[in-house]
């Protein structure tokens, strides 16, 4: 969870700095979805889209989706239930892209406290980001 708070801190200072040097907001990032079933996949995004990953997890099992650290940042991390009332349901990661170029994001679904268990599942998925 610290690690995340981070990454949003240094997200929200790099967006500050780049607007401050271009002078203008993007005030309408188009919003790309990525779904489990879509790894190792490449995907077309622009400098400026957000990217929501999501993944099916079931809370109270102690597994979660940690995601490698890369050039993007993490805005928004939320568990979704999929009926009220009950748990488990989908998670999504949110990411604002702020450089063009290509990255490949990487996640592992594993319980953090099983240092030497490999993790249970894996997901990848590239990003071929243009202007």
């Amino acid at each position: 969870m610290k690690m995340n708070r981070m990454l949003i801190l240094m997200f929200l200072m790099g967006t500050i700095y780049c607007n401050a040097q271009t002078g203008r907001v993007d005030t309408a990032p188009h919003r790309v979805e990525i779904v489990e079933s879509q790894s190792g996949q490449t995907v077309d995004v622009h400098k400026g889209d957000d990217v929501v990953v999501t993944f099916v997890a079931s809370s109270g099992t102690g597994y979660e989706w940690q995601m490698e650290p890369t050039a993007l940042a993490t805005v928004k991390e939320e568990d979704v239930p999929q009926q009220p009332g009950l748990p488990g349901g989908p998670v999504k990661m949110m990411f604002h892209v702020q450089a063009k170029g290509t990255v490949t994001l990487h996640f592992k679904f594993f319980r953090p406290w099983e240092k030497t268990t490999p993790p249970t599942k894996t997901f990848s998925a590239t990003l071929k980001v243009s202007e």
